[in-house]
């Protein structure tokens, strides 16, 4: 099943787009997380014997902006190694961004690491990161808190919808 009919492509119009962003917003989950949990136990053995919070929560940002780009593009790389591995079949492009698109599970994480990141963003730029009121702070208070939606997503069960029951008479 090579060919997409007119209603299929209706759903997902631009299906390379779409699986790329997914990519480059999962690129940048994997990479954040990695970088916080690297960098966190290197930055406190680093400052042992003075512990002061700012400037080492603001290392451990500028690790995660480093990891968050790499992330963004090894995972799109990675991407189009696969595309191109199975010759760009636009099928199976379609049927992979028409899964992701109405996956619960993909937007439910989508939706916690975004959270997370707005009220670390917000967090970054009051604390003040490198300097207060810098968008490097939200920035990387951001990408520091990436990890915690993954795992507030991870912790909480999902509400599972009320099935409905049909009354046979």
């Amino acid at each position: 099943m090579t060919d997409l009919d007119d209603e299929q492509r209706v759903l997902i119009p631009n299906p390379l787009r779409e699986l790329t962003l997914h990519c480059i917003y999962k690129g940048i989950q994997l990479g954040s997380t990695i970088a916080v949990l690297a960098a966190t136990p290197y930055q406190l053995y680093k400052s042992r014997k003075t512990l002061s919070f700012r400037p080492i929560i603001s290392r451990i940002g500028t690790a995660t902006i480093y990891g968050a780009a790499t992330g963004a593009v090894l995972s799109v790389a990675m991407m189009h190694a696969i595309l191109y591995k199975q010759q760009y079949n636009e099928y199976k492009i379609w049927d992979r961004s028409y899964r992701l698109r109405y996956s619960d599970s993909q937007n439910r994480v989508d939706r916690f690491t975004l959270s997370s990141s707005i009220v670390g963003g917000l967090a970054g730029l009051i604390i003040g990161l490198p300097s207060k009121l810098s968008p490097i702070s939200a920035c990387k208070g951001a990408l520091i808190s990436i990890p915690f939606g993954i795992l507030a997503h991870l912790a909480i069960k999902p509400v599972q919808k009320p099935s409905v029951k049909t009354i046979e008479k």
